[in-house]
C-alpha cells in the first residue's frame, strides 16, 4: 500500500516516465529504498525532495504537493527512537503504542492534562 507521499512522488514518476531504478540512479539509492518510501516503509530522508525537484525540475505544483504529502506522512506517523532507555521505559512506550487506538477522547484529554503539568 502506498503511502500519502508515495502516491504523489509515484505519480510524479509516472509522469516523468521513470520507473523506481531510474530515480534511484538519479537519486544514488537503490529501487528497492525508493519502493520502501513510496510504501511508507521508509521516512523520507532529508534533501530527497529536494535533491529529486533539482534533479527532476520539477514544477512549484509538483513541489507543493509532495512537500504537502510529505508533511502528512510525517504528521501521521511518528517514532520513538528507544536506544538508551530503561527496560521500564521501553515497555511503557510499547505498551502506550498498543492501547493507543482505543483510547477514549477523555482519556487522551486526562493524558495531555497529566502530562502538561510538569511543563
Amino acid at each position: 500500500m502506498l503511502s500519502t507521499f508515495g502516491k504523489a512522488l509515484r505519480k510524479i514518476r509516472i509522469e516523468h516516465e521513470m520507473n523506481l531504478g531510474d530515480i534511484g540512479d538519479l537519486l544514488g539509492c537503490s529501487p528497492a529504498f525508493v519502493s520502501a518510501i513510496e510504501r511508507g516503509v521508509k521516512a523520507v530522508p532529508p534533501g530527497f525532495l529536494s535533491q529529486l525537484a533539482t534533479k527532476l525540475n520539477l514544477t512549484n505544483e509538483e513541489i507543493r504537493s509532495l512537500d504537502s504529502a510529505a508533511a502528512k506522512q510525517t504528521r501521521d506517523n511518528i517514532s520513538i527512537a528507544l536506544n538508551n532507555k530503561s527496560d521500564r521505559a521501553k515497555e511503557l512506550a510499547v505498551a502506550f503504542a498498543r492501547r493507543f487506538e482505543t483510547l477514549s477522547e477523555p482519556e487522551i484529554t486526562a493524558m495531555l492534562t497529566d502530562l502538561n503539568k510538569n511543563t
